[in-house]
Parts: structure tokens; sequence; C-alpha cells
């Protein structure tokens, strides 16, 4: 009898907090220092996205954005996240880095505050998950370049084409 409020319970605390998909990549061996720095290059060169002080700490392996803002169709602000953590406990110099990510989103819902949201008003929106897949196909390149595999041209009226 006393387990079912328990199950009751916790599955509302379950359902209060964001649940993420993370993707996950795993490094070529290489130090924590030039993994944390490979990502930091292409998040803020490439991506675009600045780095929020108050939550980075390079020590621990992670890695968050401030919010960066856009508009939607039917002018619904948006807001969007980077968040990066390496897993130090599950890898090594040797055996390479497993690195994870997420692109959090939040939206304003209500149009009365589009033009000036407050906190209270962004809810969760999921992910990116375009931008998580562009994001993650440069990470590999950068972070693990031996896993990509290019494909050949086979087709013989290229004229590019090593079967020429």
């Amino acid at each position: 009898m006393k387990l079912a409020p328990l199950l009751l319970l916790f599955s509302l605390f379950a359902s209060c907090g964001s649940i993420r998909q993370w993707r996950e990549l795993q490094t070529e061996p290489m130090s924590i220092g030039e993994a944390y720095g490979g990502f930091v290059a292409i998040a803020t060169a490439r991506g675009g996205w600045r780095v929020d002080e108050s939550a980075a700490d390079r020590g621990n392996g992670i890695w968050e954005s401030r919010w960066r803002k856009r508009e939607m169709e039917r002018n619904f602000p948006i807001r969007n996240r980077l968040r990066m953590e390496i897993l130090l406990d599950e890898g090594s110099r040797a055996e390479g880095w497993w690195v994870r990510y997420v692109i959090e989103q939040e939206k304003v819902k209500d149009l009365r505050r589009h033009a000036q949201p407050r906190e209270e008003d962004w809810s969760a929106n999921g992910q990116d998950q375009e931008g998580e897949a562009i994001l993650g196909e440069r990470l590999l390149r950068r972070l693990a370049p031996k896993s990509v595999q290019i494909q050949e041209r086979r087709d013989p009226k290229d004229r590019w084409s090593r079967n020429r």
C-alpha cells in the first residue's frame, strides 16, 4: 500500500525537470585540454556560441553557453543554449574521452510577452536537433577525424574521378 503513493510522488518529481537527450561522441586519444579546447573552438568560432563564464568549468569538463535569442514563425521568441560535458570517469588520455552535448530550447508561448519576455515567461520547447546534428559533424571532424568516412566517387563520367 505504501508503494503506490511513493511511485506517484517520484513520477511527479521526474516530470518537473527537463529531460535531455544527450548526443555523445568519443574523441581520439588526446588530453582533456585538447578535447575541451577543440569543443570550445568549434562552438565559439563556427557556431557563434558565447560562453557563460558562471557555468563553465574547464577542470570538470563542463561548458555552457549563454542563451541565444531569435524569433520563430509567427513572431514567437525562442532561445537556445548549448551545454557540453566531458565524462571524466569514462575515458582516459590513451583511449579518448566521451563528450556529450545538447542544445536546449525554450520559447515564449504568450504573444503578449513576446516583445520583452520575463524569465518566468520562458518554457521548455525540446531541443534543437538540427543544430545538434550540424555541431556533431563539426565536432567529429575536429575531435575524431580518423572515424570520418569519405565516400569515393565512382561515376565514370566524372572527369575528376580516380577511375579515369
